[in-house]
Parts: C-alpha cells; sequence; structure tokens
C-alpha cells in the first residue's frame, strides 16, 4: 500500500481513533512541608530526584552552587564517602547531581524494592552532610576545575554562559562554573547549602516508578531539617544586553569561529518563543537532510545556524547561535536575523501549525525521560504534560509575531569568539 492509501484510510477514521493521548499516572500530595510528586512507571528500575532551589542564580558569591553540587553524596553523619561508593555499589544504584541557574538536582536511581535506602540517602545529602575540607580540597577542587575547562573549550556552552552574564548581569547571569580566578571558600559552601536545604518548601521530591504513599512515608522520614539556616534570596531578574568579543585563544586550533545573539525571553510558562526556535529551526527533522526550517536552508557543509530558547520562572533568553569558517560568519548570522525579522512580520498559518507539532513532539520526547519529568514537576512549569501540550495549542499567528516583536525590541545580547578582528558586530547585523 502506497503513502497516499495510507493517508486517504487514515482520513477515514473517526476522530475519535485518532485522538492523541498523552495521559500519565501522576500522584501530587506532600510531606513535612515537601511537595511530592509521583510517576507510575512499570519499568523495574525506580528513582527519586530532589530539586532544590540552589541554582546558581542564588548563590551569595561567585562559584557557589558549583562548589556545591560537586560537595554532595559525600561524607555525612551517618556514612563516610566510601561507605556511601560501597553501599550504593551494592544495591547497583547511581547517585547524580545536576546544575542549572535555577535548580540544584539531586537524583538517585535503582532497583525498584531499594527506595528505603536510596532515600535515606538523599535526606543525609540534604541534612547531614559533613562537608569536611579534606574532601573539598582533594576532590571538590579538582572537579569543579574541570568542569570550568571543559566548558571554556566548548565554544557553544562558553558562548551561552558568557551571554547569560551580558543579558542578567546578576542572578540569572551567575555563570554556572566555578572559575579558578575566584577562590570559594568550603565553609561559603556549607552556609549556601544550609540556607537552600533548611526551609522544606525550598524544595521538591520527584519519583519514578516508586509508590507515592511510600514515597510520603520514606520523605517524613529522612527529609527532616536538624538546624534552621534561612532561606536563599529570589533576586528579580533584569535583562540588560551588550556586546563582547572573545579571542580564540583556546579554540586556535579550529578554523571554525562562532556567534551569538540573543534577546530578551520570556518565562517558561509562555511558549510562543519555544514554537518560534522551532519555526526559525536550523536542524534536521529527516537524517541525511538539512531541513526546510529558515535556518537549516543557511546551513552548508562548514556553516551552521540554530535557534535556542532558555525560560526561566520570571524571565529567558532567546537567541541564535553561528557557526562558520571567519569569512562566512558575518552573512550567515545576518541572514539569520533578517529570518527573526521576517517572523516578526507575520508568519503564515501552515508555518505556526508545522512549528507547534515539532514543539509538542521535542516536549513530549522530554517528558519521556525522568530528567524531562523532573524538569517539568520541579520547575513547577506545568502540572502535567497535558497541561504542557496544551499551551501550544493556544499559540497563534498573532501571538508569535508580537513575542519575534518584543524579542526585536530588546537591546541584543552578542558574544562573538574567534577572530574578532573579522566577525561582525551587532550593528552590522541591522541591529
Amino acid at each position: 500500500m502506497s503513502f497516499a492509501l495510507g493517508r486517504t484510510a487514515a482520513a477515514r477514521l473517526p476522530s475519535r481513533v485518532l485522538a492523541r493521548s498523552y495521559a500519565t499516572e501522576l500522584t501530587q500530595s506532600s510531606a513535612a512541608g515537601v511537595k511530592l510528586a509521583s510517576f507510575a512507571d512499570p519499568a523495574p528500575t525506580a528513582s527519586v530526584s530532589v530539586v532544590v532551589k540552589a541554582g546558581s542564580r542564588y548563590e551569595t558569591a561567585p562559584g557557589l552552587a558549583a562548589v556545591l553540587k560537586s560537595s554532595l553524596f559525600k561524607s555525612t553523619e551517618k556514612r563516610s564517602a566510601i561507605r556511601l561508593v560501597r553501599e550504593s555499589e551494592l544495591f547497583g544504584g547511581v547517585l547524580s547531581t545536576t546544575l542549572s541557574r535555577e535548580h540544584l538536582i539531586l537524583t538517585a536511581e535503582f532497583l525498584k524494592g531499594d527506595e528505603g535506602f536510596f532515600t535515606e540517602v538523599l535526606g543525609d545529602a540534604l541534612t547531614k552532610a559533613k562537608f569536611a575540607a579534606h574532601e573539598y580540597n582533594e576532590e571538590v577542587i579538582p572537579a569543579v576545575a574541570s568542569e570550568y575547562e571543559q566548558a571554556i573549550a566548548d565554544p557553544a556552552t562558553y558562548a551561552l554562559d558568557i551571554a547569560h552574564q551580558l543579558a542578567f548581569r546578576t542572578g540569572l547571569g551567575n555563570s554556572l562554573f566555578a572559575s579558578p580566578h575566584a577562590a570559594v571558600d568550603y565553609k561559603s559552601a556549607a552556609t549556601f547549602a544550609q540556607s537552600a536545604f533548611s526551609t522544606p518548601s525550598n524544595f521538591s521530591v520527584v519519583s519514578t516508578g516508586v509508590d507515592s504513599g511510600a514515597l510520603s512515608s520514606l520523605v517524613s522520614e529522612f527529609f527532616v531539617p536538624t538546624s534552621s539556616g534561612g532561606s536563599v534570596s529570589t533576586p528579580k531578574a533584569s535583562y540588560y544586553g551588550g556586546e563582547i568579543r572573545v579571542p580564540g585563544a583556546g579554540h586556535s586550533h579550529s578554523p571554525i569561529d562562532h556567534f551569538l545573539v540573543a534577546f530578551k525571553g520570556t518565562p517558561a510558562s509562555e511558549v510562543e518563543l519555544t514554537v518560534l526556535r522551532h519555526l526559525l529551526g536550523g536542524e534536521s527533522s529527516v537524517k541525511w537532510s538539512p531541513g526546510q526550517s529558515p535556518l537549516a536552508k543557511l546551513a552548508t557543509p562548514t556553516a551552521s545556524a540554530k535557534a535556542f530558547n532558555y525560560g526561566y520562572s520570571d524571565a529567558g533568553l532567546f537567541g541564535i547561535f553561528v557557526s562558520a569558517p571567519t569569512a562566512e560568519v558575518g552573512g550567515v548570522a545576518k541572514s539569520a536575523v533578517e529570518a527573526l525579522q521576517t517572523v516578526a512580520k507575520g508568519a503564515s498559518d501552515e508555518a505556526v501549525k508545522q512549528a507547534i507539532q515539532k514543539a509538542k513532539f521535542a516536549a513530549a520526547s522530554a517528558l519521556e525521560s525522568r530528567a524531562g519529568k523532573v524538569e517539568l514537576l520541579g520547575s513547577e512549569i506545568a502540572t502535567s504534560a497535558e497541561e504542557l501540550l496544551a499551551k501550544f495549542d493556544k499559540v497563534t499567528p498573532e501571538s508569535l509575531k508580537k513575542a519575534a516583536a518584543a524579542a526585536l525590541e530588546s537591546k541584543p545580547t552578542t558574544v562573538a569568539i574567534g577572530n574578532t578582528h573579522a566577525l561582525p558586530y551587532a550593528d552590522i547585523l541591522g541591529l
């Protein structure tokens, strides 16, 4: 049967047969003042994640959040670091930490039936960590130094980190990495941890494959703060914009230069710029095909332009990242900006519908992973997959046009990495 015949047959099916369902069994509750969310999962493994408002946005000194991330799952009042490693490996579990600009996430993944031990470990990390000086010197410092070196060696990561600093200066502008040029005292990290971990309302617990009743009992038992250290402050995000040019030191081995241009975005709860990112595109949906989105059409064997959108609780950063040989960067960047300006004048209904479908697919795919579920519930973007996906259906060509125009009205944030003598400036791009 041909593809066309298949489509025709599908068109004859009743609409109720073709209706999509994103239903996921989710239970939300609270215990000991902590918000809980439990996803049903038939898999033989399970996970528990603690999402804490302790991202780089809330740090009181540069690098504190990065240091805290690398200081967890070490010695506590109950266990030494080596005992924790041995017992975790005995159960076959995995412990990890992830840092974003707004959240620090502690995650334990394990075989079902072992949730008691691993929830206790998570509780100990929050309430009974020692933050020993020798662990800081011997393990934490080398770890954060390695992360920093890896970050500055990756142009995309480096450019995005600098762009946030330019765009927001403080708060959301704080770097995700601890620079060796700004030493962090381990006692300061311990104080920061106490401020973030001592208030139950400052974090939430998201599990997959763990019974909601069992999770509530375990959190009530193991997540009781031993002391009161206040709470972290929530600095209001303000967008500024700016321009910086970084010579290609450290990247001189590559013939490719990089240029990032960004604008004031919107909070994660508003999805127009997410749809705009998929409309502009830059990535192909079909292997071996360059794609048909405006930015994908600019790609060559040596050049690319991709849209990005980072939404936070009260602000966001939207933009385009260009990678190309020095002589091509200016032309690709100018064409990319013109594509955005064209959308700001209005996009066709077909293009918007296509972008909405891409955005919904990306969101639904992300929610198939544990990390996606944790981000959805932990960051309080939405209370369910259905609620999140329903937001995309409310996007219209007119609302998308307004969002694009509003972004272009803000002062641009530009980062040029490479041959700064030849790379373009924002005003050359017509901004």
